[in-house]
């Protein structure tokens, strides 16, 4: 009987230890995790200071910038700034295509006869029209008689053709 009792002794005797290691090994885990858990903490809270001074510095610099009424103020005054260039835009639109078709107009000359065609001299140039005369051309022009004959030295007066274009610059 004392085998007996010696070996149940030995087995009851290891039981505390074992769970004394355990519980041992699970209180250290449980204390680094704890240290782990500080030091997110820390960082955590440097972090939020970090914000708050930023958030501060940032409220103060604003603050010395314009505030809400002037800026108010400031877009209402861009945007009637705004309008007058459109304004001018439309403006200057409409009197572009004014002078456009104006000019096209004035520098249009038909021709007469089968398959006639209208030619359009550009800036500086005349379309010689039926019933036009180099000097009529001229004063058309409002160039002297030989500043035009200047300016096309090869145009025969007599033998021009209707819808011939003639330098004026």
């Amino acid at each position: 009987m004392e085998n007996d009792s010696i070996s149940s002794s030995s087995s009851e005797s290891k039981l505390p230890l074992i769970v004394g290691i355990v519980g041992f090994a699970l209180g250290a885990a449980g204390l680094v995790l704890a240290l782990k858990a500080k030091g997110s903490a820390e960082a955590a809270t440097v972090a939020a200071t970090k914000a708050t001074d930023s958030a501060a510095e940032v409220s103060a610099s604003l603050a010395q910038k314009a505030n809400s009424a002037d800026l108010s103020a400031i877009a209402a005054e861009l945007g009637n700034i705004k309008q007058g260039i459109d304004a001018n835009n439309k403006t200057f639109s409409d009197s572009i295509a004014a002078l456009t078709a104006g000019l096209k107009a004035k520098t249009a000359a038909p021709t007469t006869g089968a398959g006639s065609k209208t030619v359009v001299a550009g800036p500086g140039s005349y379309a010689v029209q039926k019933g036009d005369t180099l000097s009529g051309i001229a004063k058309k022009a409002g160039i002297s008689l030989k500043a035009l004959q200047d300016l096309n030295p090869g145009v025969n007066p007599n033998k021009m053709q209707i819808g011939q274009v003639l330098k004026t610059k």
